[in-house]
């Protein structure tokens, strides 16, 4: 019994670590996104998509494949490209 508790434990927390890590990766990517749209609507009204790292001057986190700022509905939004497929819409 002793064992099957161990093994039970340890896939639990091995699930919560993996929880625990993507939620860290998709912060850090949301974050970069509302910094490139506060950065481009600083720079002046946005006609244009314009890719994040031109706008912030660096390049984004490694789990952010692609990141473009543009005009959607009328207001500046950052679309992210996350690994696996994932696709946030970020605004200020």
């Amino acid at each position: 019994m002793r064992t099957f508790g161990l093994i039970l434990l340890a896939f639990v927390a091995g699930v919560a670590v993996l929880v625990a890590v993507l939620s860290w990766q998709g912060r850090a990517a949301r974050e970069y996104g509302r910094e490139a749209v506060r950065a481009a609507a600083q720079a002046g009204p946005l006609t244009a998509e314009r890719p994040c790292a031109a706008v912030l001057g660096r390049e984004p986190p490694a789990t952010v494949q692609g990141c473009v700022v543009g005009p959607v509905e009328g207001q500046a939004r950052a679309t992210l490209t996350l690994e696996g497929g994932r696709v946030f819409q970020v605004a200020p």
